[in-house]
């Protein structure tokens, strides 16, 4: 408990705006807001479509929420289900990009911040209990833990292994009229903020496009940087 002199220290800091930087709101998705309600859409689009919710690649679970309590508080009941490896890439996957792909970057630094735990405590902290959180690689994961019918999913693993495995092992899984999301395969240079997409991150736009063109299905690009496979 905060003595009166600290509370009466503590908000005179707060009405000043000192530390704001730590306080103050702030956005933190890495989704702009018009890509976030397309995403929504999709929830909605497929709501009478047979199948899960699935999410591979959640990082820190802000993207998680939302689409989790727009699919609840909209009256779609559907079971939500995560799957990310909540220790960053891995050494395999990054191995395609320098070794294979010839890509400079540090991508051993990415998403290291994250735990499997401290995602499913951020969800409880909103109520959200009930979502499937496993943790594996997509590339190398038990295929029994994926549901066998899926209704949309978001694919946002960044690298050209885990996005092309990804494909392959979800789009077989998907029910007529289902949607999938590739995040990261971007159509401008830059966008609003974000100055220049830099090329590190390409591998999502190279295993949509190998995709595609292999199973014969149309590109579809929307809101910037989102790839769009409909069956």
């Amino acid at each position: 408990m905060l003595s009166r002199f600290q509370r009466m220290a503590y908000e005179a800091m707060m009405n000043r705006g000192y530390l704001r930087k730590f306080w103050y709101p702030r956005y933190q998705f890495e989704y702009f807001p018009r890509q976030l309600c397309y995403l929504a859409s999709c929830i909605e689009r497929t709501s009478s479509i047979e199948g899960d919710v699935v999410e591979v690649g959640c990082a820190h679970g802000l993207t998680t929420t939302f689409l989790y309590e727009y699919m609840k508080d909209s009256g779609i009941e559907k079971s939500y289900n995560c799957f990310d490896t909540f220790s960053g890439f891995t050494e395999a996957n990054i191995s395609v990009e320098l070794n294979k792909r010839m890509k400079i970057y540090n991508y051993e630094r990415e998403y290291k911040n994250n735990n499997v735990d401290w995602f499913k405590e951020s969800l409880s902290r909103r109520n959200i209990t009930d979502i499937n959180v496993v943790q594996a690689d997509i590339c190398t994961i038990d295929e029994s833990k994926l549901p066998s019918k899926i209704a949309f999913c978001l694919i946002d693993v960044d690298l050209y292994e885990p996005v092309k495995i990804g494909l392959e092992k979800i789009y077989p899984r998907i029910s007529a009229g289902g949607i999938i999301v590739v995040d990261d395969c971007w159509t401008k240079k830059k966008h609003m903020w974000v100055e220049s997409v830099g090329s590190a991150y390409d591998g999502a736009m190279q295993a949509y496009k190998e995709f595609t063109s292999r199973e014969k299905l149309p590109e579809k690009f929307v809101e910037t940087k989102l790839a769009i496979i409909e069956k």
